[in-house]
């Protein structure tokens, strides 16, 4: 089983059972505190099984255990909100369509044979009805749903996890550094050696690390998910009160799943891009919406500030990409402050550009790690003696991702004394004419 292919399903099939029971809740479609309480059952079981820890004790059960948690929670939620006629119903299908594509045929299969035993229980159990042709031939949809859809895609000849994994390596080839693109040629290793792969492991001045897509995208989930955390958490805590959910948090929640799930298959930003189409994002909304994340998320711990000299900052980019840009550097700034330390962001208007400046009171790096800051997989020495979790790989894809979108990123930092990263793009207007 793949970590990687693993992890990518666990999040969609967690993000698409999330936003169903948003929608649910806000419709009025069941009992609110239940389905919060099974939303916040599938967030805790994305976290817990894709913890390497937990997935390699469980070793080859864990797919088959997260497919029954998913089953076990979309089937409760059903008999909460319409039984047959629920709009659950959908995910049986779509999650019978995930496993096929993120784990292969025999994934598909058993959450094919769940699904069918699922309702058979409910069925028994007097959870779905059967009187009636009213009741009866939803419910017999329902049941085949999946087993159909397997069997669709049995006949079709479709190639699962192997077929989409080849595709995915051949799109997302191309994604290495510009200096890498003729690569020198292997150093001869010692008889009986493996050479290294890994990115993260320690290499010369000279070496070039090899590009891990699947790393990255890794990497850029975490951010989401940790906030899709705190919001569940605050909406749980609400429905204990018997309050309605706050319309802000769900409005935050529903946009750090579609976060999420757009980077689920997102390729890794290629090193020289055709130009992107316009797009138009405004810095204020981004900014504000992220610090006020991040400040549920560490506000107790580090103090985190946002200035916003325009009500409006309009700029000509991606605002998805913009997201996963801001979130690292903002990732970095919190992880590398001690507690009691300040994260200020503040945004604003220069001429043609928009920038944001982010200035934390965190470790700082020293000139020479300055110089490679935007290195893939570096870390300065300072976060490496702090012990703390990191790959590198945040601000060598930032600089990609905003020079991708027209924009340019620089850093000035001092060791001991904490980090500032400017970022420029271009205005909305600038890019108008």
């Amino acid at each position: 089983m793949k970590d990687g292919a693993f992890a990518a399903h666990r999040a969609a099939a967690s993000g698409l059972f999330s936003l169903f029971t948003l929608f649910a809740i806000v419709l009025g479609l069941g009992d609110p505190r239940p389905l919060a309480l099974a939303m916040g059952g599938a967030l805790v079981s994305l976290f817990a099984l894709t913890r390497p820890a937990i997935r390699d004790s469980l070793g080859p059960f864990a797919a088959p255990l997260a497919i029954l948690v998913d089953l076990a929670l979309l089937f409760c939620a059903m008999s909460l909100t319409g039984g047959p006629l629920s709009p659950y119903a959908l995910l049986l299908p779509a999650g019978a369509a995930l496993s096929w594509h993120c784990e292969g045929r025999a994934a598909a299969r058993f959450f094919a044979v769940g699904s069918l035993l699922g309702v058979a229980a409910l069925v028994t159990l007097g959870h779905l009805p059967i009187s009636g042709a009213a009741n009866l031939f939803p419910l017999i949809g329902v049941a085949l749903a999946a087993p159909a859809l397997l069997v669709a895609l049995e006949v079709s000849g479709a190639t699962p996890a192997r077929a989409a994994a080849a595709a995915a390596a051949r799109t997302t080839a191309p994604a290495v550094p510009s200096e890498a693109e003729e690569p020198p040629a292997p150093a001869p290793s010692r008889a009986g050696t493996a050479p290294r792969e890994r990115a993260d492991v320690v290499r010369d001045d000279h070496a070039v690390p090899r590009r891990d897509p699947q790393a990255e995208i890794l990497h850029d989930l975490r951010s989401p998910l940790s906030v899709i955390r705190v919001y569940t958490d605050l909406i749980q805590e609400a429905a204990r009160r018997g309050e309605l959910p706050n319309a802000e948090y769900l409005a935050n929640l529903a946009r750090e799943i579609e976060l999420a799930e757009s980077l689920v298959g997102a390729p890794a930003p290629e090193p020289e891009p055709p130009a992107p189409a316009p797009q138009n994002a405004d810095l204020v909304e981004i900014l504000g919406s992220l610090a006020t994340a991040y400040r549920l998320a560490h506000g107790t711990r580090i103090r985190i500030e946002f200035i916003a000299e325009r009500p409006q900052l309009p700029v000509a980019a991606d605002p998805v990409a913009l997201q996963r840009a801001f979130r690292n550097v903002l990732d970095n700034a919190i992880k590398y402050t001690p507690d009691g330390g300040e994260v200020r962001i503040r945004a604003g208007a220069a001429g043609p550009q928009a920038f944001v400046v982010v200035k934390d009171t965190g470790m700082g790096m020293s000139a020479e790690e300055r110089a490679r800051a935007f290195d893939y997989a570096f870390r300065g020495s300072a976060a490496l003696a702090s012990g703390l979790r990191g790959k590198g790989l945040g601000l060598a894809v930032t600089k990609e991702i905003l020079e991708a979108n027209g924009g340019k990123i620089s850093l000035s930092s001092e060791a001991g004394y904490g980090s500032e990263v400017t970022i420029l793009l271009p205005s909305r207007r600038a890019a108008s004419r």
